[in-house]
């Protein structure tokens, strides 16, 4: 279960870049393709950003509190996207890539890393089939906002890795 939580928390960073792409679909290919671009730009960003916080203070509160600004940051997003404000677009999905829960600085593991791409990717294409253009923005959120605190508390308590799953880098 804890495999399918970490995954859970990897997923908003990585389907975010493919949900905004896919929410920005009535407007320019351009734009959309633009905002995609920063979102990608956002995520490779978030890791030395998360390995910098990662010093300051503990992971768990440093996961915590990413989950609370990307959820705050997706919502204003998906109001943004619906009123096709490109330019508060591109703002937010930058600063949402910035704020993704840093799950893969605290636990590095490049197997769900891929996986979590690859199901962004099946998701996204899923969703563009059906024509659902805004769940995936959903999604990041529901995902940041229920598998981030669920793992969190089952960490601090014991459950399955215990301490050992959220240890700074070097300690």
């Amino acid at each position: 279960m804890i495999r399918l939580l970490e995954l859970a928390a990897r997923l908003p960073g990585t389907l975010l870049p493919f949900a905004v792409g896919l929410a920005l679909v009535g407007a320019d290919w351009w734009a959309a393709l633009g905002i995609g671009a920063a979102a990608v730009a956002g995520y490779f960003l978030s890791a030395p950003l998360g390995r910098l916080l990662n010093r300051w203070s503990s992971p768990r509160n440093l996961l915590l509190a990413q989950a609370v600004v990307y959820v705050i940051l997706l919502v204003l997003l998906i109001a943004a996207v619906e009123q096709q404000l490109l330019w508060l677009v591109l703002v937010l999905s930058l600063g949402a890539a910035l704020a993704a829960p840093a799950e893969r600085v605290c636990v590095p593991n490049p197997r769900l890393d891929r996986t979590a791409v690859a199901l962004s990717f099946i998701l996204a294409v899923v969703c563009g089939l059906v024509s659902a253009w805004a769940v995936p923005l959903v999604v990041c959120g529901v995902a940041a906002a229920a598998s981030v605190p669920v793992l969190v508390m089952l960490r601090s308590s014991g459950t399955d890795q215990g301490e050992a799953g959220l240890s700074r880098p070097g300690s």
